[in-house]
This record gives C-alpha cells, structure tokens and sequence, in this order.
C-alpha cells in the first residue's frame, strides 16, 4: 500500500510547487503498481475530491509552512 501523504510531501521536497511535481504525480498514477487504487482510497479517507486532492493538500502544507515563518518572524526573529 503506498502512504499518499509521504508521497506527496517527498514530491514536494523535492519538486516543491511546481509543475515538475504535477507531472511526476500524475506519472505515478499511470505506473506505479496499486498507486490509483491507494489514492482514491486516500482522498475518500481525507475527504478530498480525487482530481484535485493532491493539490489541495499540498498547498495545506505550503500554506502551514508560509504559516509558521510568518509567526516565527513576527516575534522579532530574522532569518
């Protein structure tokens, strides 16, 4: 079984939000063994509609991370 949500932050690791890690997503749902059946289970677990729930979470974690820098930097700390 693959673990969707590990994916889809490894992919953003190493794409980060840009077209290279849609196209890899969508890759992976044409030939990886059992991927399209563990991603629609995933989204119905999630809640996510299955054409764009992988968007939707990873822009909840793009987000969650523009979310915590912005605090950190409020709080008088500079990078």
């Amino acid at each position: 079984m693959n673990d969707i949500s590990e994916i889809l932050r490894e992919l953003l690791d190493r794409y980060s939000n840009t077209p290279e890690l849609d196209q890899e997503f969508e890759r992976m749902r044409r030939e990886v063994d059992n991927f399209e059946n563990d991603y629609v289970s995933w989204c119905e677990d999630n809640g996510y509609n299955v054409k764009d729930g992988y968007l939707d979470f990873v822009n909840e974690i793009v987000e969650s991370q523009d979310s915590y820098w912005d605090n950190y930097q409020e709080f008088g700390n500079n990078i």
